[in-house]
This record gives structure tokens, sequence and C-alpha cells, in this order.
């Protein structure tokens, strides 16, 4: 790591306070003592501290600390082995290991290459805290990915975190990750601070199987969060399909959709939907539901969205399921959606127990009913429609 003391300058030295550190949630006492050991780590084997006390002040900001960092300085020439090991346990009994040591090795790269004493010295840390050797080696690979900010090196060292390390360490992988933040193997979480658009390779390239049509993930968990998903290069050729197989939790949040085919969901039990846009899904209904799933949206808005079919079952043009989900809509708006066949079903949704509160129906003509609820049932309050047809039937 020749060039690390360029790229911590670069990248971590300078910004505003490291927010949403785990150090945060710990009372006072803790955070003093862990203050005090990392400036014990900036100035190991260091006689320039400049830097490495301007990246303490930013955790200390964003956890709001009510000391300063000379108290600190002060404080770690009184440090005595008893509080030392005091505070490993407490470290370790509040998860706190992973994160501490991250921040340590963040503070010791800070100074170009590590020297023997150096690495003699983190050696000694992480088996205090009782990290396991292969969990050092990890978080070593995390380290250089979050130097260098890249979300490629993230990714790979991601695949082999069995301990789903990663989630100790969120606050500064946040900051740059623009893809998988997590492809463990209970969890794929799709991620982007500044909402920048996601290639649907890499949907492809993190799902288990794919083919000409559609992809199929198979994950406990799957999060898409602040990204922008395009598929018209999908969708352009067939009618393109993401899957989600028997996962216990789906959440999409922040994100935008565009020009999709449909998500279809299996075997899978809750789903999250909120602040979402769906734009141009027209070749398939938006979500297929499976018998068993729940579905809750909130704030997301729809346009040009539905399903035309030149078949008799044709059921329903946002959701295609009449399984009798549990669905909730709220404060959603639904613009020029659309359910077209020979039976038009419903253009939200059809033969579902569905609520629908403070939403907002425009333009959505072609279908016979916004909900169909001949085997399911609607409850509404608060919701407008402007030149539509009717709100169920």
């Amino acid at each position: 790591m020749s060039n690390t003391y360029e790229l911590f300058t670069k990248n971590l030295n300078h910004g505003s306070p490291i927010k949403e550190h785990p150090l945060e949630k710990t009372d006072e006492r803790f955070k003093n003592t862990y203050f005090d050991l990392l400036y014990i780590t900036a100035q190991y084997e260091n006689e320039d501290t400049e830097n490495q006390i301007k990246f303490i002040k930013r955790i200390m900001d964003g956890t709001n600390a009510i000391t300063v960092i000379s108290d600190h300085i002060r404080n770690s020439g009184e440090i005595t082995p008893d509080k030392v090991s005091e505070f490993t346990r407490s470290c370790i009994a509040l998860n706190m290991q992973y994160i501490f040591f991250t921040d340590c090795m963040l503070i010791a790269c800070s100074t170009g290459n590590l020297n023997k004493k150096q690495v003699d010295y983190l050696s000694e840390v992480a088996a205090a805290l009782e990290i396991e050797q292969s969990d050092v080696s990890l978080l070593c690979e995390y380290v250089i990915a979050i130097l260098e900010q890249s979300t490629d090196k993230y990714e790979k060292a991601n695949k082999k975190d069995i301990h789903e390390i990663y989630t100790h360490i969120l606050c500064y992988l946040r900051k740059f990750v623009c893809g998988a933040i997590a492809n463990t193997k209970k969890c794929l979480h799709f991620y982007s601070m500044s909402h920048e658009e996601l290639s649907p390779k890499k949907v492809l390239i993190m799902s288990e199987t794919a083919n000409y049509n559609s992809c199929e993930i198979f994950k406990e968990t799957i999060i898409f969060e602040n990204t922008r998903l395009d598929l018209s290069e999908m969708t352009q050729i067939n009618d393109f399909h993401i899957g989600f197989n028997c996962a216990k939790n789906v959440i999409f949040k922040h994100c935008d959709f565009i020009n999709g085919g449909s998500f279809r969901f299996h075997g899978c039990h809750e789903i999250l939907i909120e602040d979402c846009n769906f734009i141009n899904f027209s070749n398939d209904a938006v979500f297929d539901l499976n018998p068993d799933c729940t579905v809750k949206m909130k704030k997301c808005y729809f346009k040009n969205c539905g399903h035309e079919s030149v078949f008799s079952n044709t059921t329903g043009g946002i959701i295609r399921s009449g399984n009798l989900n549990r669905i909730s809509f709220k404060d959603c708006t639904f613009d020029s959606c659309f359910a077209l066949g020979t039976f038009k079903g419903g253009i939200i949704s059809f033969n579902n127990i569905v609520e629908a509160t403070d939403c907002k129906f425009n333009n959505c003509r072609n279908g016979m009913y916004l909900f169909y609820i001949n085997n399911g049932s609607f409850k509404g309050e608060n919701n407008k429609t402007t030149d539509c047809v009717e709100l169920k039937g």
C-alpha cells in the first residue's frame, strides 16, 4: 500500500463528520476510552499525527462526543493495562471490535507503508479483541477498498464475508459503494449513495440463474436502495423479468425503475416498497405475486404501467395476482396505468385484500375498474380519482 498516505489524506482526512458510526450509540465512558486508544494508535511509531488527529476529530464530530481531542491526547498517557482490558471486554460485549479495529487500521495506514512494529501492534489489537485471523484478513481487504474508494475491490472482498462483518463498518462503505454493498449467503443489497444508475448486467451477475428473458435471485433478504435501474436494454429484446425466490424480506427504497418487464415474487413473504418510481412497465404487470406475499407500498409513483394481454386471464396491470394477497397503498400516485385484455380485471389489482389511503389516480381509463374485488376486499380512505374508470368493482 505504497500510496495509502495520499489516499488517506484525499478520501478520509478531509470532509464532514462521519455519521452512523456504531460508536454514536455507546455511553460517554466507552467513547472516551475509544478515542484515547485511537490516539495511541495514531502516535504509535509516528512523530507527525496531524492527519490522524483530523480523522479522529471527524469520528468525534459524527458521534456527538462531548470531549475535545486535547482531552484524549492528555488521557492517552494515563492509560493502564487494566483500563485496556476493561475496554476490550466491553468492545466485544457491544460487538464493536470490528469497527474499532477498522478505525485503528485506517489510522495506522495513513502514514504509508506499515513498519514491522505497527504490524505487530495491530496484530496484538486483533488478538485482544478476539478477531479470527480470517476476519482480520477480510478487514484488511475492506480497508484497502475504503482507502481506494473502490466498489470492485469491496465487492470482491464481500463475497468472502461469511460472518457479515460489513454490517459493522457501513459508515465507511455507504460513502463510496455503488453496486452490491452486500452479496453474502443471506443478503443481496444494491446501494448507491448518490442515486447512481445500476447496470442491469450487474444484477444478472449477482443473480443465481439468468437466461435470455429473466434472472432469479435466491436470498433471505433482497434490497434495492437509492439506485436507478433502467431495463430498456433487456426489454427491447424480450419480456425480461427479475425473479425473487424464497425471500423473507424484499425491500425497494428510494429507487427509480424504468422500462421494466416485471418483478416476480415466488415463495416470498414481506415486501416493502417505499419512495420508489416505476415508469414504463408496459410489457407486463409490474409485480407478479405468489399466494403468501404481503405487500406494503408508501409514497410510490407509477406512470404508464400495466399489462395488455390477448388471453382471457389478465388479472391486474400493476399487480398480477388473484391470490388474496394483503396489499396496502399509502400516499401513492398512479398516472396513465392500464389493464387490457379479453378479461380486463383491475388496473391496479385483481381479487386481493387491499387498503388504499391518500392515493391519487390520474388518467387510468384503459380497463374495467381500478380494483377488482369479486373474491377479495377493498378499503379506501381519502383517495382521489381524475379521469379514471370506477374505483372498484
